[in-house]
């Protein structure tokens, strides 16, 4: 499969790649453009490549105006931190929707969607089985604001906002306060509050077994082995540790 990666930042277009590369080695970016001037030159061979993948904020206006000039028979997955352009994107041969900053498992979903594509689309044929989740992604996506734990024979209910971390241990969700450093059990796995339940754009799955609160996060140092030393507003039993392969990724979510 031959890729036209249309986008404009660095740090999203290394990430793009870097999923890109370990998800399939038949998959290659043969080309990267970086605005609509470009974008409008690449559509010329457009018969070279077999799927887009196209950010819509680009330093000289939005991607649509290029592919507004074009009859498009290859699908697009478009790439964004706006979710506001959804619907429009119905227009040229849409297949999926991903949100900055890219989730890893999200946009292999979309890559997945792409692979089943054999041949051409027509234009303006996003097809009808994706309308549904691309209209989840249009709309605006609430997450949990609160935990309800018990204390002994009470029931407590601790704001989001106030969560510093998520840990598992022997099977046990505990979620630690940030302002009194109390821990809590909370009836949900790691991987159902990382996928599910809270905002991505504030939690973020450091290791198999820690989600953080961006909030609660004062410092990074490197540590051994190529992973990242986490000092965070509270104390922690064990060493707060980015695991390697999570690196690149975790780097990209500060940034964002």
């Amino acid at each position: 499969m031959k890729l036209l990666l249309v986008e404009d930042e660095l740090l999203a277009r290394q990430r793009i790649d870097s999923i890109i590369s370990k998800y399939s080695a038949d998959w290659v970016i043969s080309e990267y453009v970086q605005s609509v001037t470009e974008f409008k030159s690449a559509l010329a061979h457009v018969q070279d490549f077999d799927l887009i993948l196209c950010d819509i904020h680009l330093a000289d206006g939005l991607s649509f105006r290029a592919l507004q000039e074009v009859e498009l028979f290859i699908p697009i997955v478009f790439i964004t931190a706006y979710d506001q352009y959804a619907l429009e994107a119905f227009d040229h041969n849409c297949i999926d929707y991903v949100l900055k900053p890219i989730q890893e498992d999200r946009l292999i979903k979309a890559l997945d969607k792409a692979s089943k594509f054999s041949g051409k689309v027509q234009k303006n044929s996003t097809p009808p089985e994706f309308f549904g989740e691309l209209l989840r992604y249009y709309l605006p996506k609430t997450y949990k604001k609160r935990f309800l734990t018990k204390v002994g024979s009470k029931f407590v209910f601790v704001p989001v906002e106030k969560v510093a971390y998520f840990y598992s241990e022997e099977g046990i969700t505990y979620l630690v306060e940030s302002d009194s450093s109390m821990r809590y059990i909370v009836d949900h796995s790691l991987t159902e509050l990382h996928q599910e339940l809270l905002d991505p754009l504030k939690f973020y799955r450091i290791n198999r077994s820690m989600i953080i609160n961006l909030d609660g996060l004062i410092e990074i140092k490197p540590y051994q082995n190529g992973r990242l030393a986490l000092l965070l507003n509270v104390k922690s039993e064990e060493l707060v540790v980015v695991a390697r392969e999570k690196v690149t990724e975790f780097k990209n979510w500060i940034n964002q």
